[in-house]
């Protein structure tokens, strides 16, 4: 299980589950620049988002892009 580095909702992540036989849920999604993710106070990434978090995500980069941002 992993915890979401937005929200702390635990779910279920393929990558680190290590199941090769099928990929995560989040494979199915669009991807997103790598500016697009949070960055912790000393400028690294963080790890997995939940469906929902992630989802949010998604929506707030693609608005803002489509604003002109």
């Amino acid at each position: 299980m992993s915890t979401c580095s937005a929200c702390g909702a635990i779910f279920e992540c393929g990558m680190t589950e290590g199941r090769a036989e099928s990929p995560c849920w989040c494979t199915r999604l669009p991807t997103l620049p790598p500016e697009a993710y949070v960055r912790d106070a000393s400028g690294s990434g963080v790890g997995c988002f939940c469906p929902d978090c992630l989802q949010a995500l998604i929506n707030r980069t693609r608005d803002r892009s489509a604003a002109g941002e």
